[in-house]
């Protein structure tokens, strides 16, 4: 098994299969032969397998994502985002000696692993150039595939990129998340201070801004009232997201002690406040890479969203767990608010250049409030339990909702049933807009449409009427959680009654309508041309 795990990373990006190509992202590949393909929007993933003697090779080739300048780290965010999510290693990977093909850097390792009592064989290539990465995972238990392994890999070819090129569009849409400046606020941080001065009057401010192409900036400013200093914590680099894993990986971060700006108060006396003064002194902190779990939750008693990140492990970054135990290990961050504000930075400093901040003000003006909701998310018949069975042939309802982050909304819904002679198509576009946990849905126009049934099947053929359906205007209360289990995102929305945008619904318990994030098993709807 360890021969084939080295074979395969000196192979990745150097043989040419003549063989029918296909395209996926950057990656250009040939499909290995009678095997299982699937395709998502983030990845596509190849799998075999011999159920008599229990052996099986799965292959998931990921989209380009924003990376940083380091080969290495972009290996060891994915080891931790997407490896250690997938299996449980029992070591880190043991590494391949580093390549360079058509201007990208190859990293690639591979690790023993056990998943529900099976033992087997992970390896990930990590492929980089300028701020772009690309990853490969193949997990296997046998050496019976190596033939097709080793041809696939042998087959791949990336885009060469240019110094000009942009991130990737996906890698946007899944940060959208945690997109904004959150913040929180706290006692002085003990590392700085003695025991006296952690006992009275004091303050640190916490705060990381995501932005939409892979980048953060973290800022902790503490002040004590007995302290000469004050203490500015500035941190740059880049992050990942999968899943409800968010993979930070810094570049730079400094501690800065700065004194206080003495000023006369209204009795005339001289005093010092929580104005910065002079730089005195600046030194290079450990630089932390950490993987949190992160969850958008909405408390109520407060009418406020929370970014909340969860770590087993205590981080300097971050300082001590919240007391709050609605979650386990956590820290809570806030949006930016009038009791929440952004820390004002010395001598009127910027992270980010004037340019730089003016598009991620577009960009969170915009998105900022509709971030849990932006994606497509669908129900489909089986989800509601109100199918029927004719002939072998399945009838579906698949009801479809579109959020833009522009506060766009599209509403499709398809209707096929083997006992008639018409596919019937439901169509709304209209806006949308958050507040809290409530979700407004005003539709500007809804219409069904009748199609006749291309060759009988379950296809498009023409369009034969159309009529107006009164319009919905609903204001749903929507929860986004996260299913570990299955590796899946779902939106609940609740109402008080039934709609017919949305049919019966499908938590009973809950008068809810849970709505799954499209993907491969559940594809967006196919529309008439």
């Amino acid at each position: 098994m360890k021969q084939i795990m080295v074979l395969l990373g000196t192979l990745f990006l150097s043989v040419t299969i003549l063989a029918q190509k296909e395209t996926f992202d950057l990656a250009t590949y040939t499909s290995p032969k009678a095997w299982k393909k699937q395709l998502t929007e983030s990845a596509v993933l190849f799998s075999t397998e011999d159920a008599a003697k229990g052996n099986y090779c799965l292959i998931t080739l990921y989209k380009s994502v924003p990376g940083t300048t380091n080969p290495k780290d972009n290996f060891d965010m994915a080891w931790a985002s997407l490896v250690k999510e997938m299996v449980t290693v029992s070591s880190a990977p043991e590494m391949q000696p580093a390549s360079t093909e058509n201007g990208w850097e190859i990293q690639s390792g591979y690790a023993p692993f056990e998943k529900d009592g099976n033992k087997g064989i992970v390896m990930l290539v990590t492929a980089s150039s300028l701020d772009k990465m690309v990853n490969l995972i193949i997990v296997t238990n046998t050496n019976v595939y190596e033939k097709e392994m080793t041809a696939f890999i042998g087959s791949l070819s990336l885009k060469k990129l240019g110094a000009n090129t942009q991130s990737t569009t996906a890698a946007g849409t899944n940060n959208l998340p945690v997109v904004g400046t959150w913040g929180k606020n706290g006692s002085v941080n003990p590392d700085y201070h003695d025991v006296y001065a952690t006992s009275i009057a004091g303050y640190t401010s916490d705060q990381y801004t995501f932005n939409s192409n892979g980048t953060y900036y973290f800022i902790s400013k503490t002040f004590g009232m007995a302290q000469p200093k004050m203490f500015l914590i500035k941190e740059s680099g880049n992050y990942l997201v999968s899943g409800n894993n968010i993979t930070i990986i810094p570049q730079k971060s400094v501690l800065e002690a700065w004194s206080k700006k003495e000023s006369v108060d209204n009795t005339g006396r001289l005093s010092s406040g929580d104005t910065w003064g002079k730089l005195l002194s600046s030194q290079k902190r450990t630089l932390e890479k950490v993987t949190y779990q992160f969850t958008k939750h909405y408390f109520s008693g407060i009418q406020l969203w929370n970014l909340v990140l969860q770590s087993n492990s205590v981080t300097k970054r971050d300082g001590p767990h919240s007391s709050n135990t609605a979650f386990t290990n956590a820290w809570y961050y806030s949006p930016i608010s009038a009791n929440n504000p952004v820390i004002e930075l010395p001598g009127g400093q910027k992270n980010i250049s004037e340019e730089e901040v003016e598009q991620e003000a577009v960009q969170q003006t915009a998105t900022v409030n509709n971030t849990a909701l932006v994606g497509t998310w669908c129900i489909s018949a089986s989800d509601q339990s109100n199918y029927r069975v004719q002939n072998g042939v399945v009838s579906t309802i698949f009801r479809q909702y579109t959020f833009n982050a522009n506060g766009n909304y599209t509403c499709n819904i398809k209707t096929f049933d083997p006992l008639l002679n018409s596919i019937f198509l439901g169509r709304e576009h209209g806006t949308y807009q958050t507040s809290g946990n409530n979700l407004m849905i005003n539709p500007q126009k809804s219409v069904l449409e009748e199609w006749s049934k291309k060759g009988g099947r379950d296809e498009w053929g023409s369009l034969l009427t159309t009529q107006s359906i009164t319009p919905e205007k609903i204001t749903y209360q929507f929860t986004k959680q996260y299913i570990a289990e299955i590796n899946e995102w779902q939106l609940i929305l609740k109402t008080g009654k039934e709609t017919k945008r949305d049919g019966p619904f499908n938590n009973y318990d809950r008068n809810a309508w849970i709505y799954i994030i499209t993907s491969a098993a559940r594809p967006v709807i196919k529309l008439p041309n």
